[in-house]
């Protein structure tokens, strides 16, 4: 204890010494300002920038994807941030006069060891950068995802970071997704969801009036406000084709354009209103 006393008391004592370790602290205290203050400052031009372009999107009514361009603000400040503060954590060790050139040089030796692996992250993260890049999916899009042709999930699209993607499905499943395994996507939320649904309908009549009658069905749909607030832009409800017509059975689809996430609620309207109009005829009602 009495040495401890003595160093410090010959520190204290020292004024060039005192006044060196003062320096160094009022210089570390600096760097942690300014880095502060420059984390800030680009942050406010980013998030100036992205404001600006969103604003000269709606004043000139150019489509944008607001999910995407979120997600890159985002990913743009924390790129920003990471990258001023290891700057200002090497000016601080080279305040202290600890050699930063030894460790960069160390630094450089370890990823080469671990470079190989690491090369899964590495493909990850890239990986994650073109899929938001491009804009492949976004938060809430309906998806399915592939690997050479191979499935791997689909469902709705909880998260997407640079390193994996997160997928909840139908039967409510979560699954984790790293991104390098992605090399294919199918995407059911950039227009529209196609419903199609499947009848077969009883012959005790000619075949005109019954198609007068699905004609009937498919007119007060098509002029119905509930179907028109899910139906994409201005598409109608039409029969696809007849599939067949065997055993006084005709069997035809009717298919139509939905707004995203609403490819259930036109299909369940659908058949409520053929129900409706053939409950005495209809002798299969199934999604094809």
């Amino acid at each position: 204890m009495d040495l401890i006393k003595e160093k410090f008391s010959k520190i204290f004592y020292n004024s060039e010494l005192g006044f060196q370790i003062l320096e160094k602290l009022i210089m570390i205290i600096l760097i942690i300002i300014i880095a502060s203050i420059s984390v800030k400052l680009c942050n406010k031009l980013v998030d100036y920038i992205m404001l600006t372009k969103d604003n000269a999107n709606k004043k000139f009514r150019i489509k944008s994807n607001e999910k995407r361009s979120e997600t890159l603000h985002k990913l743009i400040r924390s790129a920003i941030r990471y990258t001023i503060y290891f700057i200002a954590f090497f000016q601080i060790l080279s305040t202290l006069g600890i050699n930063t050139t030894s460790i960069v040089a160390s630094a450089g030796i370890a990823s080469v060891a671990i470079g190989f692996g690491a090369q899964s992250l590495v493909k990850d993260i890239i990986s994650g950068f073109f899929i938001i890049l491009e804009g492949q999916f976004d938060v809430g899009d309906e998806v399915k995802l592939y690997n050479q042709a191979a499935f791997i999930a689909g469902g709705s699209v909880m998260s997407l970071g640079l390193r994996s993607t997160k997928i909840r499905s139908g039967n409510g499943e979560i699954y984790f997704i790293p991104n390098g395994s992605i090399n294919q996507v199918i995407n059911y939320s950039l227009t529209y969801n196609l419903a199609e649904v499947k009848f077969s309908i009883q012959i005790d009549e000619t075949i005109e009036a019954i198609e007068e009658r699905i004609q009937k069905v498919l007119d007060l749909a098509n002029n119905n406000d509930k179907y028109h607030n899910f139906i994409y832009k201005n598409d109608k409800l039409h029969v696809n084709n007849i599939e067949q017509i065997a055993d006084n059975i005709l069997t035809l689809n009717i298919v139509g354009k939905a707004k995203v996430g609403k490819k259930q609620s036109v299909e369940t309207m659908l058949r409520k209103d053929f129900y409706n109009e053939f409950k005495d005829k209809l002798t299969l009602l199934e999604e094809k």
